[in-house]
């Protein structure tokens, strides 16, 4: 994987065409932003044609501290059983939150199931699976159910994260750690070429038929130019 600033110098320096310029309209700022946007279109449509998510999509959050739910967080909450919560950085928006790909326990072994909110009240009456924990999503949280009343403190959660720069991953001391520019960008080298292709033509292709800056103070002014007229 290349990191996020060596994807941004490359796609500045194709539109450029290996020159450099101040007065550039072009920021590095604005290409990040376009990597970022282009990444999430690419992620939902590789997965809408049938194809695997790739692992170096994924980002682990780590040790994830549940917190208490209180009585009023929730009308689907069923209150037979002990539940708690955690937020969860925005995923890539994908149909049936296909981008959370694994919720477990801190031992990152074993699983929780996933359902949606609107049934996990019928989930508990199933024969071969009813007291199973399970998750399910209400807004930016995640709540986890524990039929086994082992008071559960902590899980371990992956996905494909919107901001992949702003997701902290909680270390077993408790320390966090984001990503930075320099970091490896999770997303695979082959995304690249159809993200500078759709940067160049539906992004650069109209800011590079605007003029530049014809004053252009980057330039010398020439031998005997006053600078006013």
């Amino acid at each position: 994987m290349a990191t996020l600033n060596e994807c941004a110098y490359n796609i500045l320096n194709i539109a450029r065409g290996g020159l450099s310029s101040d007065d550039d309209r072009l920021n590095l700022r604005q290409i990040k932003f376009w990597i970022e946007y282009y990444r999430a279109r690419l992620i939902f449509e590789y997965t809408q044609a049938g194809k695997n998510i790739d692992d170096q999509l994924v980002q682990d959050l780590g040790v994830v501290t549940l917190s208490e739910v209180d009585k009023a967080d929730s009308n689907v909450i069923d209150w037979d059983c002990p539940i708690k919560k955690a937020i969860i950085p925005k995923l890539v928006d994908l149909p049936n939150n296909r981008g959370l790909v694994w919720v477990g326990l801190s031992d990152k072994q074993t699983p929780i199931i996933l359902s949606p909110p609107n049934i996990i009240g019928m989930r508990k009456h199933l024969r071969f699976t009813g007291d199973m924990r399970r998750a399910y999503f209400i807004g930016k949280y995640l709540y986890v159910t524990d039929p086994y009343n082992e008071d559960i403190k902590y899980i371990n959660v992956r996905g494909i994260f919107d901001k992949p720069l702003e997701v902290e991953s909680i270390k077993d001391d408790g320390t966090s750690l984001c990503i930075s520019d320099d970091d490896q960008y999770p997303m695979p080298e082959y995304y690249l070429n159809d993200i500078t292709e759709r940067i160049m033509r539906i992004e650069l292709g109209i800011l590079l038929r605007m003029p530049n800056d014809e004053l252009n103070d980057s330039r010398e002014k020439a031998v005997g130019e006053t600078g006013s007229r």
